[in-house]
C-alpha cells in the first residue's frame, strides 16, 4: 500500500498542477469529467489528489513554527513587524480558493460511480471531500475570521456568488462542524485508507477546542469588533470537542507509545510512523527518494535558518521527574546548563541537546554539545533530527512527521473539560497522567496553581488545572503541527506573549571561559572583545559584534523584534482581493 501510494502521489503532484481559474474551472486538465469517477479506483485517484493538495510538508510541520512565545529566532515573521499593513498581506489568490474548488468538484461528481460503487464507499469519499473542505475553511477562519462560504462550484458568469460579501464566522464554523460530523459518521475505520474516521475525530477535536476557547477568551469577533451572535456558543464547541475526543479514546484504536526514556522522540525520528499513537502523518521514503531538509535546517546557521532556540523561560516549565516544579527550588535561575538538565522530564533531553547527547559522526557515536553558531539561547533543537551527520545534507531527511496524534487528543479532552469546569482526578488520570508518565514524570494531580506559570501567562490564567494542561501542551506539542503554539496563543487571547522576553542559559560571569555542559572542559565565554589569544575549544560570544544580545544578570538577553496590537488576532484582507471584490470589506482595525 505504501509503495503504491508514493508512486501515485509522485504522479499526482505533477499531473494536478495545471489549473488556471479558481472556483470555476474543472480542476485537472487530464480528467474528462464525463468519463471519470466511474469506479472506486478513480474515486481513490481523485481523493489522493486532495491529499497531495492539503497535506502539510515536513518543513511546514516543524520549521514553520517561527511565531511563538517560547522560541527565540533571529528575526520574527513580517506579520509581527510594527510597520506591517494591508499592502504587505499575501494570500487570497486563485490558488488559495482553487483548493476549495477541488473539494466541491469532487462532491458534485462522486455520484457518477453510483451503481458500480456501494453507497457506503460513496459516502466514504464524500466524507473525504468534506473533511478536506473543513480543513481548508478552518485555516481560512484562523487567518481571516469571516470568509465567504461556498458549498458548491460556481459558474463563470455567476457574479452574485463570485463577488459576494463574506459570511459570518458563526455560519462558516457551523458549516465546518457539519462537514466534520459527516466525515466522522461516514469515513471508514480501516487504516488502509489515508483519511479515516479516526483522522476526522482527531481533527474535529482540535477544531472545536480552538473555536470554543477562542469564543470564550474573545468577547467579540475580531473581524467585526462586534459580540458573538450566539450566547453559549463557546460551551457548545467545547462539548463537541469532548464528544469527538471521547469517541476516539473509547474506540481504543490508539494509545500512547511508551516503554523507555526515548519513546517520545521515537514519534519524530522514524521513517515509518508509529501508528500506535500517530493518527495521520506526512511520510517520507528512502526507497522512493521522497525526502526533506529538516535535519539540515536545524543544524544550519545560514540564511535559510531562523536559529530556532527554546528560551530559558520556557525550559523552566519542564518539571522534575518526581513531579515537583523546577522553579520552586532556591536560585533555580542561577543553575548552570548542566544542572538545568538533571533529573528533568525526559522530553527535555529528547527536544534539545543536553550534556548526555550523542550523534553519529563519520560512522562513530560521539558526544556533541550545543553549537552557538546555531542556537541563540544555548538550547539547540534535536526533536525532529536524525542523529547522524549523513542526514545534515540537503535532501536526505527521511523521517516522517505527525500531523495528528493521540496525545493531542488527550490534551484537547483535558482542556475542554477544564474550561467547562468539569476536570476531575479520574479525567486527569485518563488524559494528562499517561503523557507525563511516558516522560518519566510522576503523574500526580496538581495541589495548587504554579506561581511561575501564573506570571508566565501574565496573570490572565490562574486555574491550577488549566495551567498544568497549558504546561503539557507547550512541552508535548513543542514545534509541532504547523504552529500549534501560535494557534494556542491566539485562542487564549494571549497575543501579547509574542513580545515575551527571551533569555539564554545562565552563564555567570562575563569575560571568563566556563564549562557549560559539565564535561570538565571550558567551552563558552561571553566577552566584550575576543582576546587575541583564544582558549582552545571555547566559543566566544562577542557582544560588540552581535546584533542579538544584551548582557544582564549573568545571562544573554536576546532581542525580540516582535510588535503586537490586538487587530493582529486576524490578518487583513489583502488589498488585491479588495480591489477585485470590494464587497469583502476589511477586517476590524485594519481599515486605516
Amino acid at each position: 500500500m505504501k509503495n503504491k501510494l508514493f508512486l501515485a502521489l509522485g504522479f499526482l503532484a505533477i499531473a494536478f498542477t495545471s489549473c488556471d481559474d479558481y472556483l470555476t474551472r474543472e480542476p485537472y486538465s487530464k480528467i474528462d469529467s464525463e468519463k471519470f469517477f466511474a469506479n472506486e479506483d478513480e474515486l481513490k485517484i481523485y481523493a489522493n489528489g486532495l491529499y497531495v493538495t492539503f497535506m502539510p510538508t515536513a518543513a511546514g510541520l516543524s520549521l514553520g513554527n517561527t511565531t511563538a512565545d517560547n522560541i527565540a529566532v533571529s528575526s520574527c515573521e513580517t506579520f509581527l513587524h510594527p510597520d506591517f499593513d494591508v499592502d504587505k498581506q499575501g494570500g487570497w489568490t486563485w490558488s488559495t480558493w482553487h483548493d476549495l474548488f477541488r473539494c466541491n468538484y469532487f462532491l458534485e461528481h462522486i455520484n457518477k460511480a453510483a451503481g458500480v460503487v456501494s453507497p457506503t464507499i460513496l459516502d466514504h469519499y464524500r466524507g473525504v471531500a468534506r473533511f478536506w473542505r473543513a480543513w481548508f475553511y478552518f485555516g481560512m477562519v484562523k487567518t481571516y475570521s469571516n470568509v465567504p462560504w461556498y458549498s458548491n462550484t460556481i459558474a463563470q458568469n455567476d457574479s452574485l456568488q463570485l463577488y459576494k460579501q463574506r459570511d459570518s464566522r458563526e455560519l462558516v464554523m457551523d458549516s465546518v462542524l457539519a462537514d466534520l460530523d459527516y466525515a466522522c459518521a461516514h469515513l471508514q475505520t480501516a487504516k488502509s485508507y489515508l483519511i479515516t474516521k479516526y483522522v476526522a475525530l482527531a481533527f474535529k477535536s482540535r477544531v472545536c477546542l480552538y473555536e470554543g476557547t477562542f469564543r470564550k477568551y474573545h468577547q467579540t469577533n475580531p473581524a467585526t469588533g462586534q459580540p458573538w451572535t450566539e450566547n453559549g456558543s463557546s460551551a457548545r464547541y467545547l462539548r463537541e470537542c469532548v464528544k469527538a475526543s471521547e469517541a476516539l479514546i473509547d474506540s481504543k484504536a490508539y494509545s500512547i507509545v511508551s516503554g523507555d526514556s526515548d519513546s517520545y522522540r521515537s514519534l519524530f525520528n522514524q521513517e515509518s510512523p508509529k501508528t500506535q499513537e500517530i493518527i495521520l502523518a506526512r511520510e517520507y521514503s528512502s526507497q522512493f527518494a521522497v525526502t526533506h531538509n529538516v535535519t539540515q535546517s536545524f543544524v544550519s546557521a545560514g540564511n535559510d535558518s531562523k536559529r530556532w532556540s527554546p528560551t530559558q523561560e520556557f525550559i523552566n516549565t519542564y518539571l522534575k521527574r518526581d513531579g515537583s516544579r523546577f522553579t520552586d527550588q532556591p536560585s533555580y535561575d542561577q543553575l548552570s546548563f548542566a544542572d538545568n538538565c538533571k533529573n528533568r522530564d525526559w522530553r527535555l533531553a529528547q527536544t534539545v541537546i543536553t550534556p548526555a547527547y550523542q550523534k553519529k559522526v563519520s560512522q562513530k557515536m560521539q558526544h556533541y554539545s550545543p553549537n552557538w553558531n546555531i542556537t541563540l539561547s544555548g538550547y539547540q533543537i534535536i526533536k525532529f533530527n536524525l542523529d547522524d551527520t549523513f542526514y545534515e545534507t540537503t535532501g536526505r531527511g527521511i523521517n516522517s512527521f505527525p500531523v495528528l496524534r493521540y496525545a493531542e487528543v488527550l490534551l484537547n479532552e483535558a482542556e475542554a473539560k477544564a474550561e467547562l469546569g468539569e476536570m476531575t482526578e479520574g479525567l486527569w488520570n485518563k488524559t494528562i497522567r499517561p503523557i507525563r508518565e511516558r516522560a518519566g514524570v510522576d503523574g500526580k494531580i496538581p495541589v495548587d496553581a504554579d506561581p511561575y506559570l501564573i506570571a508566565y501567562y501574565h496573570n490572565k490564567c490562574t486555574d491550577k488545572w488549566l495551567l498544568e494542561i497549558r504546561r503539557e501542551r507547550a512541552i508535548e506539542l513543542f514545534m509541532e503541527g504547523g504552529n500549534l503554539r501560535y494557534n494556542d496563543l491566539m485562542r487564549w487571547n494571549e497575543g501579547e506573549m509574542l513580545m515575551n522576553h527571551w533569555s539564554s542559559i545562565y552563564i555567570g560571569k562575563k569575560g571568563k571561559p566556563i564549562d557549560s555542559d559539565g564535561d570538565g572542559k571550558v567551552d563558552l565565554a561571553v566577552v566584550d572583545k575576543v582576546p587575541s589569544k583564544k582558549v582552545s575549544g571555547v566559543y566566544y560570544v562577542n557582544l560588540s559584534k552581535s546584533p542579538f544580545y544584551q548582557w544582564k544578570d549573568g545571562r544573554l538577553h536576546i532581542a525580540n523584534d516582535a510588535s503586537w496590537t490586538d487587530n493582529k488576532y486576524v490578518h487583513p484582507i489583502p488589498r488585491a482581493a479588495l480591489v477585485k471584490n470590494p464587497a469583502l470589506g476589511q477586517n476590524y482595525g485594519w481599515d486605516k
